[in-house]
């Protein structure tokens, strides 16, 4: 429930700066990985956390329109290790959202 509860945190602060949420993933039966998708028509971040090793993944891709196919480049920073809390993880997400979207 509290991944559920997150999510919609989420993805009201993304409505609050025009951000879409275009894809989240949730696998319980694989450590509680899962992975999200936000951005606009011409930008994505996907963030990729495995449950297993404590990691958050961040991926960018720039999109010439919105039915491209995303060429993903892994950026830095990431977390692993120390903000292993689902509500961390979270805040961090929401933070790296606002930085690279708001104007």
């Amino acid at each position: 429930m509290e991944h559920t509860e997150l999510l919609k945190n989420l993805a009201t602060e993304c409505d609050k700066i025009g951000v879409i949420l275009y894809e989240h993933s949730y696998h319980h039966q694989i450590f509680g990985s899962w992975s999200l998708t936000v951005g606009n028509p011409h930008h994505r971040m996907r963030f990729t956390w495995d449950g297993k090793e404590s990691y958050l993944g961040i991926g960018e891709a720039e999109l010439r329109n919105s039915n491209s196919v995303p060429n993903w480049k892994y950026i830095s920073p990431s977390i692993s290790g120390t903000q292993t809390k689902p509500k961390e993880v979270f805040e961090f997400i929401t933070k790296m959202v606002s930085l690279r979207y708001s104007t």
